[in-house]
């Protein structure tokens, strides 16, 4: 079972790499289309115009997407890497402690299927 626990937490941080690599990809779209936004209004863009323009339809919902998916993958990860360090003996309170969570959460964490 530990080899299992230990397989998931190996790939599951793989995917979590993964997602934060497509969130900060996603950040840097989104920070290039708010710069392009703020100069235009420095040079009198009215906000109408701007939004007019076009380009920002699916900065939104990508960076929506990321986030969704980021969090998802991180919780999946969290979990099975939470159920491994109990597996090998480490008390709650300590991983809540290492972690920077509640020792309630942990308990979340540990009874997630």
């Amino acid at each position: 079972m530990t080899d299992d626990l230990r397989r998931a937490v190996i790939d599951g941080a793989g995917r979590e790499i993964e997602q934060l690599e497509r969130l900060i990809h996603a950040c840097r779209q989104m920070e290039d289309e708010l710069r392009v936004s703020l100069a235009l209004m420095d040079e009198g863009y009215t906000m109408t115009m701007i939004l007019s323009r076009g380009g920002t339809e699916g900065v939104i919902p990508q960076l929506t997407e990321a986030l969704e998916r980021t969090n998802a993958s991180r919780r999946v990860g969290r979990a099975a890497m939470i159920r491994l360090a109990l597996g090998e003996g480490m008390t709650t309170t300590k991983l809540a402690e290492r972690l920077g969570i509640s020792r309630q959460l942990v308990a979340r964490y540990r009874d997630e299927v």
